[in-house]
């Protein structure tokens, strides 16, 4: 193969993923809007109590998770700020819910922008959802149990 042959596919190729990345990001970017305007992720939100609850998180804290998850982090993360600002979240709560962002964002998004370069993601996002639930359920048992340990010194 030629040179010139290499670097026509090389540009096809990529004008090509440009091309779907950028059908999958407007698409996500419309979801977006359709969710904000018609306010479903805060209806969504009781779908995902018992998870949150398993991992240590309260209500309050299941918009950020849920935004996480579906939309991503900076989406998530924006609205951990605005609950953190407006006193609905402990310290805990919005540590917790930052790890379990960190190992479990974007299923949508990651899944769309993974299949499109061919990758098979199902196994990976349960994964990072089973891990996120599980991490977050140790760090809380253990930020109970340190948070009992300190009432207990200061009686």
């Amino acid at each position: 193969m030629q040179p010139i042959n290499i670097i026509l596919e090389v540009v096809k190729g990529s004008i090509t993923l440009v091309i779907q990345l950028s059908l999958i990001i407007i698409g996500i970017m419309i979801l977006i809007e359709f969710l904000q305007t018609y306010n479903i992720l805060n209806k969504l939100t009781a779908f995902i109590t018992p998870i949150t609850k398993l991992a240590g998180i309260s209500r309050n804290g299941n918009l950020s998770i849920l935004a996480g998850l579906l939309l991503g982090i900076g989406y998530g993360g924006a609205i951990i700020i605005d609950s953190a600002q407006q006193g609905k979240l402990k310290p805990e709560e919005i540590y917790l819910i930052n790890l379990f962002l960190v190992i479990c964002h974007s299923l949508v998004e990651d899944t769309l922008i993974w299949l499109a370069i061919g990758a098979k993601v199902i196994h990976i996002q349960i994964a990072r959802l089973f891990l996120a639930i599980l991490i977050c359920f140790i760090c809380s048992w253990y930020l109970q149990r340190i948070n009992t340990d300190r009432q207990n010194i200061n009686l």
